[in-house]
């Protein structure tokens, strides 16, 4: 045998030995990446190039395809022997090194790719004229994610002329509406926010300020020329009058020195005074000091520990009030019904029933459904009476530990507000059961067999209680809230980590982030307090030393530089045990009008006809405690409610994670990744602390395990945007109270038309349904957001949660925003906080112009 026959013999053996071990298929991917869970980083999305194919051409000729490139996980990249650049290690060459030959060869993906890197940079400067020729070359082929980029470059003048009109054009393609002959219109923006009304009055105040600027200048302009007309008149008279001005001046300098005498004695009255109150301070002792810190801290940990018992308590009486209500809208279905039967049997002509068969068979449906919502209501009430009383007994605890503290630090005033609050609440749960034992009474009489006209009496009698019931109810509840906003608040604790940190004045106000301290225009100083002062080695205000006084007050100035100045609190003691404490002062704003609330579109789907939307899931993370952190007051109970919501109203086939480490959370996106199909849907709800860097504006979410100042375990929003654009599900939505960054613009949305005909909405939702969604709401940008003022919820998830409680439609996203953000922006400008949600679609993650869609059970 010569060389090449044996060459070709081995050769062949080789190829036919790599046919019988064929790489793992793309539908076995995820099983595979199993195995890696337990390194999540392995879960952040890279650009792969997968080895080429082993194909077989007619039954003699085996070759080897070319390398394939995908964007998929490093897990799976990994599983499937491709080659990748790790995520934190990928730049603009090693990107391109993955997509750019399958570009050139004409495949519309790989050219999408390579103009998002272009866009994106990637370690240098953007090339938005690549970029934008890149998506060109796609969105010609018909790529609708092409085409929604191309879209966006026109709107914003990225690399092309800046074009309303051709960004239109390109979102109208991206959504299939031109070729369903159907109308693009851009989803609604923002509406007018508290922030821009503010702007602008800032605006116009700062027009005045440079009138007034311009006046003073013109005024000292012509009193130094009256100066200068003075001093040539004194130079004239200067040699006559010399020997006087001396003495003038000689009389203000012996002036000047017994003023300044006058001074130093002051200051040394003033200092002798600091010293003396802080030795009558030091005459407590240092132990005797540090227990009462002790006690204080205990004190106010069991504050905060009752108002978060309080808070989940009016939460699960907001869901029980909800189930009542609509307990009460369907007793008055069923007596609707029975008069229209009772209608229907008398008009009826004899021998015709079959108009009485189906309103029998319907009323006997409806019999059974307010049966089955009236045992719903008795158990909720059940779990909520057991909850109530398991709450008191904590509640118990803790205020006993609030009073033994204040006992032992000083005979503490009562509070009036609290005592009358508990009062309230007392009266109020009574009432609540009260109204569903008469409820459950007037449900087995409406459902009781052969109940006929001789109970109408009765039933009306019970209606009446029932609805002057529900008024005192609804009395005690508005008053239950007035008096738990007179209840006053303890200062914020801010830190957690060795010596305590507070912020006494102004006070700062409770966000998901960085803490917010609004400083108005006279103010001068920020006050805070560290705790064991007499503890403490070193205290410093970005990173200039502090020394707070024996009470271990402080003062640092309050500088605005700009709308908005970081200032960093270090604070260490003798053990080097150090906390930090990260602020953010920002200018006071004076509430706003409050504006008013949007509706809902009047031209919207009541129906959503046969149109298959597939499954609905939905991700929750309510994360309350933290290690590192400061702890929340209301992602708990936002996040439960929620579930409750999506689950029983909307039909999603929900995972609750509440206090999730980022372990944890990763892991829940990829076991929901390896169910979704191309026909599904899904949300992720995110709600707890948020970091944004200040140099890149890249926000991050923070898990329960996350460390103050390291981001190893925090989660950026880039990353989630990474994993929703491998995602397979046709309709993708996040909404976050917290932050968010990595959004476009709302243009790229389409909205319902109004006035649109039945007819024609229907064909519009059957595109819709079609395309796929990638959209953010947040609750306020990268901003920080207010905690609580929604009744146990932020204000941001009680507006939410209101808007999809009410719906009885298919409600689009963009509607949900525009209801929430009106909402919003006036509860919390009546704190005196400026919070503006914000809606658009996720860039760079797979939006091809839809927006998500809620479909309640009843639509």
């Amino acid at each position: 045998m010569n060389k090449t026959t044996l060459a070709f013999a081995v050769a062949t053996a080789l190829l036919v030995g790599c046919a019988t071990q064929p790489p793992a298929p793309e539908a076995s991917a995820a099983r595979a990446v199993e195995g890696y869970i337990e390194d999540v980083d392995k879960l952040n999305v890279v650009d792969c190039l997968l080895p080429g194919q082993l194909r077989k051409l007619g039954s003699q000729m085996t070759y080897l395809s070319g390398r394939r490139p995908i964007r998929t996980t490093e897990a799976d990249c990994e599983v499937r022997g491709g080659e990748y650049v790790a995520y934190d290690r990928a730049d603009y060459a090693s990107a391109l090194k993955v997509w750019r030959s399958k570009a050139e060869e004409g495949d519309a993906t790989a050219q999408l790719y390579v103009g998002q890197i272009y866009e994106k940079g990637l370690g240098q400067a953007p090339d938005y004229r690549a970029a934008a020729d890149w998506y060109r070359k796609a969105a010609a082929q018909g790529n609708a994610q092409a085409q929604v980029n191309l879209g966006a470059m026109y709107e914003k003048g990225l690399g092309v002329p800046k074009d309303a009109a051709a960004a239109a054009q390109w979102y109208g393609k991206a959504s299939g509406l031109d070729g369903a002959g159907l109308q693009f219109a851009a989803a609604p923006t923002a509406p007018a926010t508290l922030q821009q009304q503010s702007q602008s009055q800032e605006a116009g105040g700062s027009r005045e300020e440079l009138d007034q600027l311009r006046l003073d200048a013109e005024r000292s302009q012509r009193e130094a020329q009256e100066l200068r007309a003075r001093l040539a008149a004194v130079e004239q008279q200067k040699g006559a009058g010399a020997a006087q001005k001396q003495r003038e001046i000689e009389a203000l300098r012996q002036s000047a020195e017994r003023s300044q005498q006058e001074a130093e004695q002051l200051r040394a009255q003033l200092d002798a005074a600091k010293r003396q109150s802080a030795d009558q301070a030091g005459q407590l002792g240092a132990e005797q000091r540090r227990e009462l810190e002790t006690y204080k801290l205990a004190a106010d940990q069991s504050r905060r520990e009752a108002e978060r018992l309080r808070a989940q308590l009016d939460a699960t009486r907001q869901d029980l009030l909800d189930q009542q209500e609509q307990l009460r809208k369907s007793q008055d279905e069923l007596e609707q019904l029975r008069e229209r039967l009772a209608q229907q049997k008398v008009s009826a002509p004899a021998g015709d029933d079959a108009k009485v068969r189906e309103l029998e068979a319907e009323l006997k449906r409806k019999e059974t459904q307010l049966k089955a919502q009236q045992a719903s209501v008795n158990k909720m009430a059940a779990s909520f009476d057991k909850e109530r009383g398991k709450m008191r007994k904590e509640l118990a605890a803790a205020q006993a530990t609030a009073k033994a503290a204040t006992t032992a630090q000083a005979a503490a005033p009562a509070n009036p507000a609290r005592e009358q609050l508990a009062s309230t609440e007392n009266a109020l749960n009574a009432k609540l059961e009260q109204y569903r034992k008469s409820s459950a009474e007037l449900t087995t009489l409406l459902t009781r067999p052969g109940q006929g006209g001789a109970d109408r009496t009765e039933i009306d009698r019970r209606k009446a209680e029932l609805q002057a019931q529900a008024k005192e109810i609804t009395g005690l509840k508005d008053e239950a809230q007035r008096l738990a906003l007179q209840a006053k608040e303890p200062p914020i604790q801010l830190a957690e980590a060795g010596p305590g940190i507070e912020i006494i004045e102004p006070p700062a106000t409770l966000t998901r982030g960085m803490k917010v301290v609004q400083v108005g225009l006279g103010a001068k100083d920020i006050v805070g307090k560290v705790q064991a002062p007499d503890q403490l080695k070193s205290l410093r205000v970005n990173d200039q030393p502090v020394t707070p006084d024996a009470a271990g007050l402080f003062r640092f100035p309050a500088t605005l530089n700009g709308a908005e100045t970081t200032v960093k609190i270090t604070a260490t003691d003798q053990r080097n045990q150090t906390s930090h404490l990260d602020l953010s002062l920002v200018a006071a704003g004076a509430p706003a009008a409050t504006p008013a609330p949007a509706t809902a579109n009047p031209g919207g789907i009541d129906q959503p006809g046969d149109v298959k939307f597939g499954k609905f899931y939905a991700l929750i993370i309510g994360n309350q405690t933290y290690t590192a952190y400061p702890a929340l007051q209301t992602p708990a109970n936002d996040a439960k409610s929620l579930d409750v919501v999506l689950r029983e109203r909307y039909g999603f086939d929900t995972k609750l994670l509440l206090n999730a480490n980022r372990h944890q959370i990763m892991t829940a996106l990829n076991e929901i990744h390896k169910r979704l199909t191309p026909d599904d849907n899904l949300l992720i709800y995110y709600a707890g602390h948020g970091e944004i860097d200040k140099a890149t504006q890249q926000a991050y979410w923070l898990p329960t395990d996350a460390e103050v100042g390291n981001p190893a375990n925090w989660i950026s929003s880039q990353s989630i945007t990474d994993f929703i654009g491998i995602l397979p599900a046709r309709h993708v939505m996040v909404v976050a109270d917290s932050c968010y960054s990595g959004a476009m613009t709302g243009s790229a949305v389409a909205k319902l038309p109004d006035g649109m005909d039945p007819d024609k909405r229907a064909k519009w939702l059957k595109v819709m349904a079609g395309r796929k969604a990638r959209t953010v709401l947040t609750s306020g940008g990268v901003q920080p957001v207010l905690d609580q003022g929604g009744g146990g919820h932020s204000v941001f998830a009680n507006a939410f949660l209101g808007v999809l409680r009410s719906n009885q439609r298919v409600l689009e996203d963009y509607d949900v925003f525009r209801s929430v953000a009106g909402q919003v922006q006036g509860a919390a400008s009546k704190a005196g906080f400026r919070q503006s949600p914000q809606y658009a679609p996720l860039q760079h993650a797979g939006h091809e112009g839809s927006p998500f869609f809620f479909v309640p059970g009843n639509a």
